[in-house]
């Protein structure tokens, strides 16, 4: 028996949809300027030596899929500052590029420069665990977090704390608040 015109029709829609779904998805093209990157670009054409213009620039080219230049800029940034603040900024870049081991490394060391005095020190190092999959020391950090920004311990002032953060801050924050609330015990 021949199978009909329909059951062909059905065959070859199965199949290029199998094919669809088998073919490498591209990824998308990085962004090539934005007004603040322009901005950032101009700051660091007046001042080659401004540390702080080369981390928001790598912080922004992190956030636009450049990972190459952000990486160059922000050890520009460190080479520029090695200050614990400097370190703390690039800690995050490196957090939104996805290597959590170099945004725990900037993260620790900015917390061992302010001898954990800075108010972003905890819910940083709380950035940097969560990445690197390491729960305890997350949740070990949240709690300091808390217990010197209480905002960060209830699920309301915690989302108004971190409204402005990435997508992917918040995630880490709040996954680990959730870990945090229900199950810590220190």
């Amino acid at each position: 028996m021949i199978p009909s015109r329909f059951a062909w029709l059905g065959l070859s829609l199965i199949l290029s949809s199998a094919a669809a779904f088998a073919a490498e998805p591209t990824a998308p093209s990085p962004v090539k300027t934005t007004p603040k990157l322009e901005i950032l670009n101009k700051q660091i054409a007046a001042n080659a030596e401004d540390a702080k213009a080369y981390s928001n620039r790598g912080y922004t080219l992190a956030l636009l899929g450049r990972k190459e230049e952000a990486r160059a800029d922000l050890q520009r940034a460190l080479a520029l500052d090695g200050k614990a603040p400097m370190r703390n900024r690039v800690g995050w870049a490196f957090f939104n590029l996805g290597d959590y081991a170099a945004a725990v490394r900037e993260f620790e060391a900015a917390a061992e420069l302010s001898g954990h005095q800075a108010h972003y020190d905890y819910y940083s190092l709380v950035l940097g665990y969560w990445g690197t999959g390491d729960t305890q020391r997350a949740q070990e950090n949240y709690d300091l977090a808390v217990q010197r920004d209480p905002r960060l311990g209830e699920n309301k002032t915690l989302h108004e704390r971190t409204l402005e953060w990435t997508p992917l801050e918040q995630r880490a924050m709040h996954e680990t608040y959730v870990l945090w609330s229900k199950a810590w015990k220190p």
